[in-house]
């Protein structure tokens, strides 16, 4: 009896430390990439900015005229908002951890193998709501979202799940280039899905063929579903689907390219 609750109490607290781990882990990489200034003020400060330029100043009037405008515009600077954390701040990190040699480091320590996946994760997502916040509290404050509360929810939830494909692409950007040339390469990777997906305006339909390439577009239409938005351009469950697969995908790479070289 002494035995079997010996081996309880071990279980338990063999548990408290793993959950322990992943909470410090997650902490700790959250602090690193706010006070990083290259990664928290762009992907923080920037949709904001925006947003308030083109939907107060530039498009203002428009808006007051076109709600269906104000939503667009909202919608496209709600997915930069959350998609750039996602991007942006796990790819840079791993790419900076595996020419520092800190991932060898880490293997070594005592601590549950997926601890720095997660937190990196959890940190994008975080970093990702802090980013949309101001943006939608703009939108609400001046009056140019014309969208009811439940579909506020929805959008919101949609565009957050919307970011797991992202982290999952900065992963593997971070696993397959240097440090110095990760921030370069998300660009090169991020910038033409932001025009050739519609997200920022609607493109062409002689262009309609490419613009499923791109992860935004899923996202988008994966949260216009949701959001009760229409037009749409492809079925809910291919979006998912799709969604699911560009995760799949990069996590797989990433998986592969870390367990050949750190």
């Amino acid at each position: 009896m002494n035995a079997l609750a010996l081996k309880s109490v071990v279980a338990e607290a063999s548990r408290g430390n793993a959950l322990g781990a992943y909470f410090t882990e997650t902490r700790f990489e959250l602090m690193r990439m706010v006070r990083n200034p290259g990664v928290a003020i762009p992907v923080l400060a920037m949709p904001f900015a925006l947003y308030a330029l083109f939907a107060l100043v530039i498009a203002g009037e428009a808006i007051d005229k076109d709600a269906n405008l104000g939503v667009f515009l909202f919608f496209a600077f709600s997915l930069m908002a959350v998609t750039m954390p996602a991007l942006f701040a796990t790819g840079v990190t791993l790419a900076l951890e595996r020419e520092m040699g800190l991932l060898r480091l880490k293997r070594a320590q005592p601590a549950p193998p997926a601890s720095w996946v997660v937190a990196k994760i959890v940190s994008g997502l975080v970093l990702a709501v802090l980013a949309y916040a101001p943006v939608l509290i703009l939108a609400l404050a001046a009056g140019k979202l014309a969208l009811g509360a439940g579909q506020v929810a929805a959008l919101s939830g949609a565009l957050l799940v919307g970011t797991i494909p992202f982290c999952a692409l900065g992963l593997m950007i971070g696993s397959l280039v240097k440090g110095t040339a990760a921030s370069s390469y998300a660009l090169l990777l991020y910038l033409p899905g932001c025009y050739l997906s519609g997200m920022f305006f609607p493109m062409p339909r002689s262009m309609d063929w490419q613009a499923s390439i791109w992860p935004q577009f899923h996202v988008k239409e994966f949260a216009m579903h949701l959001a009760g938005i229409t037009p749409h351009k492809e079925p809910l469950a291919i979006a998912i689907a799709i969604m699911l697969g560009y995760t799949v995908l990069f996590a797989g790479v990433t998986i592969w390219r870390l367990s050949r070289k750190g």
